[in-house]
């Protein structure tokens, strides 16, 4: 499976409802390395999915996280940041990024993008992808997906659980 059709994987049906857990550490691969991993809070529920992601719950439905590992192939072509952010966003059925920084993720530099996603039924959602590049052809991505009617507290509890990925490897 090429890079692209990696990228593409749907984000679209994230849901922000689920059931407690208890709090550990959890990472994507779930084996070998590179991988994110991230230590989970109590107050929130992990589900990894068949595309290779791994979604964090926020209980209270504050928001979610969603973090993904790509490794590209020997000679394979790496995205921009842009770029990558383009595809995500596209594939979640995100609104086109509308504002880029620089920030830190997992431990190194990275670059975010800032869209917002309507939900039908649901409300508007803060979508921020994060992306990194490390090791010529590693590339760790994270997604914070806030709704607009969470309080100040409730995005910094989605914030403050970001903040913990880290990659292993």
């Amino acid at each position: 499976m090429n890079l692209a059709t990696r990228l593409l994987m749907p984000l679209a049906a994230i849901s922000l409802i689920a059931a407690p857990a208890l709090a550990q550490s959890f990472r994507i691969p779930t084996s070998g390395t590179p991988a994110v991993e991230i230590a989970k809070q109590s107050g929130w529920t992990e589900r990894y999915d068949e595309h290779g992601n791994l979604t964090l719950f926020a209980d209270d439905m504050a928001g979610a996280i969603l973090l993904r590992m790509i490794t590209a192939s020997p000679g394979e072509p790496i995205p921009t940041n842009a770029e990558m952010a383009g595809v995500i966003l596209a594939g979640a059925g995100a609104q086109p990024y509308t504002k880029s920084e620089k920030t830190t993720f997992a431990g190194g530099p990275a670059e975010a993008f800032h869209s917002v996603m309507v939900i039908d039924g649901g409300p508007k959602v803060d979508i921020k992808v994060v992306v990194r590049t490390f090791g010529g052809n590693n590339i760790a991505v994270g997604v914070t997906m806030i709704p607009e009617t969470s309080t100040a507290a409730q995005r910094q509890k989605v914030d403050t659980q970001f903040a913990m990925v880290r990659i292993v490897g």
